[in-house]
């Protein structure tokens, strides 16, 4: 699955976006495509905050105040490609910027066909990249859904139940057919165990506190300690007061 979102203040503009990217998408890849249009500068922000998934970002700029969502969007989502479309009159050099990372430009107004064109060369250019992401930044799963790739730094933790292996994201929840040692076996070292059931992430690590058997992590989640692990906790959270 693919998380895309797309942005223009102009919902008659965002409505035929809409339309171009589904079928240029359906065109070149049968993955799932899971399709926000926002008109909205809020909502977005709301979005970004709940640390909701976006691989692809297609941004209408309209002056300074989309320019300055587009830095906060990527400071936010380090492998975020983003399309954006500008109008003619402002200059490339406030948005081609290396804080903002464009991968691909659209001058407005544009001809549907030049959006058709554009947005193929970018969604191609995305797949391609995608394949030769760093599998130490992202984890790739496969489930009914299709083929998903999440960073990181989203996940919080890792859980085993019903025979099934569910990843928590701060606000989602992604599950597959798998183990829990399979997925060890890939996990970079930022993962621990704490649990026959469970596995955090210590980018999001808040607390543990020993007498509850419970590791906090960050926005209130919570995962249990059991005894057999606890040596193991203590022996990490020293290893960060060194």
């Amino acid at each position: 699955m693919v998380a895309m979102m797309l942005y223009d203040r102009n919902t008659g503009e965002l409505v035929a976006l809409r339309t171009v990217s589904r079928e240029t998408f359906a065109r070149i890849s049968e993955e799932n495509l899971e399709l926000q249009c926002i008109s909205v500068e809020k909502t977005i922000l709301a979005e970004i905050e709940k640390c909701q998934p976006m691989d692809i970002a297609c941004v209408k700029i309209s002056g300074e105040k989309e320019i300055e969502l587009l830095r906060y969007m990527r400071s936010s989502y380090e492998q975020l490609e983003i399309l954006i479309i500008a109008d003619k009159d402002i200059s490339p050099m406030k948005y081609l910027t290396p804080d903002i990372r464009a991968a691909s430009l659209l001058l407005a107004p544009y001809k549907e066909k030049d959006c058709q064109t554009v947005m193929k060369d970018f969604l191609q250019s995305f797949f391609q990249g995608r394949e030769q992401l760093d599998e130490k930044k992202v984890l790739v799963i496969t489930n009914r859904e299709g083929k998903i790739t999440i960073p990181y730094h989203q996940v919080y933790y890792i859980e085993i139940r019903e025979r099934k292996v569910f990843i928590r994201l701060r606000d989602k929840e992604y599950s597959l057919y798998d183990s829990l040692e399979h997925m060890l076996e890939k996990l970079p070292e930022m993962f621990v165990r704490c649990h026959r059931s469970f596995v955090f992430n210590t980018q999001h690590l808040d607390a543990v506190k020993l007498s509850e058997n419970t590791v906090y992590l960050t926005h209130g989640i919570t995962v249990p300690l059991s005894r057999s692990y606890k040596p193991a906790i203590k022996e990490y959270i020293h290893g960060l007061c060194e």
